[in-house]
């Protein structure tokens, strides 16, 4: 099992390049692999303004988080370059995931959208909404395969699925192929799943 952070930030009014270009720079400072996406459409309509996401990845156990976050808090010049990110944004979050199915990206492949899916099983339907998952990633295909993950923290029962393309249209013909193949998902969900669409600007291969 792998696990990968997404720092979420909400820059203040005029300060969203800012705020940009000093994501790339402390994400480049990891050394990890990963991506950072800027809004294509919002999900939260009472968000003043969308969030940029930040993913770093690489981290093949929960002891290397552990040993990230040690580092961090041992490093003082990496917290005051934090707090300055934090300074320029209206809002802040960092969220732990675990990777239960990868990418498995083939080589040369580019991405340019990603499609963020999130859902909350129903009390005791956890395990199966992600073995459906799981199916539904296996029976769409292709490469990349979307990626199923859950974060450690929040809902018990959060799955997430990603689902990477080539352009907005390319996610949009693969998100009405995996329709035939819902199955009884629908029934295993509480309420209605958000869906946050981004665009990749900046990419690490760590």
């Amino acid at each position: 099992m792998s696990y990968f952070i997404n720092f979420l930030r909400v820059p203040k009014a005029g300060k969203t390049f800012e705020v940009l270009e000093a994501m790339k720079k402390a994400h480049s400072a990891t050394g990890r692999p990963g991506n950072i996406t800027i809004p294509v459409s919002g999900a939260n309509l009472g968000q003043p303004r969308p969030g940029l996401i930040s993913l770093v990845g690489g981290f093949e156990t929960l002891d290397d988080i552990d040993q990230m976050q040690n580092g961090f808090t041992d490093n003082g010049e990496a917290q005051k370059r934090q707090a300055e990110i934090d300074e320029l944004c209206d809002k802040t979050n960092y969220f732990v995931s675990e990777m239960i199915g990868g990418p498995e990206f083939p080589d040369g492949y580019q991405a340019t959208i990603i499609s963020r899916l999130g859902m909350i099983a129903k009390p005791g339907d956890t395990a199966e909404l992600i073995e459906r998952l799981l199916d539904v990633r296996e029976k769409l295909g292709g490469q990349p395969k979307n990626v199923i993950s859950r974060p450690l923290a929040g809902p018990i029962g959060q799955v997430r699925v990603t689902m990477f393309g080539t352009s907005l249209q390319d996610v949009e013909d693969r998100r009405v192929a995996s329709l035939k193949h819902l199955g009884n998902i629908p029934k295993l969900i509480s309420g209605s799943p958000i869906r946050n669409l981004g665009r990749i600007v900046y990419s690490s291969r760590g």
